[in-house]
């Protein structure tokens, strides 16, 4: 039986996502979304062929259906979000960053582990253009360590 994921933050970024799941249906099931603005919400939900629409992100936090919260909410939020998914029980994945700051990060990975929870991040692009030019400027003394 597939696990099912939970969206949170339905927006552009979503697409890309929810294609790809829809690739394992053995594995994962995209079940449901939910983001601030429930209107707009039940709209992207039918753009992408999720069954069920909550209307707020802690109604679907409390749904016992869902195993795994999928985070694609603006980074300010990430934090408060990834902490309330692995309150609820649910693994989380989270789109970059996983939160705002060290401290946060730590108390995310502290709670997943308390809990017997997994917590998962997107990866940036390593050896994309940005980080390898930064790379540059600090092996070129032009910027930090």
């Amino acid at each position: 039986m597939a696990m099912k994921i939970g969206l949170i933050g339905p927006g552009d970024i979503s697409n890309k996502y929810v294609d790809n799941l829809k690739k394992y249906p053995h594995l994962v099931e995209v079940y449901g979304v939910a983001a601030r603005n429930y209107e707009k919400t039940c709209r992207r939900a039918a753009e992408l062929g999720i069954p069920h629409v909550y209307e707020s992100p802690e109604a679907m936090l409390a749904d016992p259906e869902i195993g795994i919260i999928l985070n694609l909410t603006t980074p300010d939020v990430h934090a408060k979000y990834n902490l309330a998914a692995l309150e609820a029980g649910k693994h989380v994945y989270s789109e970059k960053p996983l939160a705002a700051t060290y401290e946060e990060g730590c108390a995310i990975m502290n709670l997943a582990a308390e809990k017997g929870l997994s917590v998962c991040c997107a990866p940036d692009t390593f050896l994309g253009g940005r980080l390898q030019e930064m790379r540059a400027a600090i092996d070129d003394g032009m910027i930090g360590r």
